[in-house]
């Protein structure tokens, strides 16, 4: 057991979680999510504007998941991801949810995985609701998000 603790490469490590997570993000549809929402395909604008917010909470939950792995390392790589995506991914709508990530980063953090309702809150705010259903929606997006990073989290390596 000393040797595999010996033999544990950090930085191949985090290359590893960088690569893993590019590919699931660029994998990623976001169906379920645009379902949870209530957005149809042909609500082309409000949908463009959803799948740029959805892949910068992906990053930030990424990011929550680094903060668990990498504790002493995980600002690092972010900033190490986040460079490697604006190089290449370079249309605006890429570079618009890299600036969202640091924001859901902002919204997450103090919450240190245990509170995803403000992320959830945000994202039902794009829509024009009475008060019960603004908080049904935000329920079932916190759920959502929580899955989600339980997923990623499960996927770090």
């Amino acid at each position: 057991m000393q040797n595999a603790v010996e033999n544990f490469d950090e930085e191949s490590a985090a290359r590893q979680a960088m690569n893993n997570f590019a590919v699931l993000l660029d994998d990623t549809d976001f169906a379920a999510e645009l379902e949870i929402m209530g957005i149809g395909r042909l609500q082309f604008m409000l949908r463009r504007r959803m799948l740029m917010e959805w892949r910068g909470l992906y990053m930030a939950l990424w990011r929550l998941a680094l903060a668990h792995s990498f504790p002493d390392d995980a600002d690092g790589i972010f900033a190490a991801f986040l460079q490697m995506m604006r190089t290449t991914h370079q249309d605006k709508q890429f570079a618009q949810s890299i600036a969202r990530a640091g924001e859901y980063w902002a919204m997450l953090a103090p919450g240190n995985g245990a509170d995803f309702s403000p992320a959830a809150r945000h994202l039902a705010s794009f829509f024009d609701q009475d008060d019960m259903q603004s908080r049904s929606m935000s329920l079932r997006l916190a759920l959502h998000v929580r899955n989600v990073y339980t997923f990623i989290f499960d996927r770090l390596f």
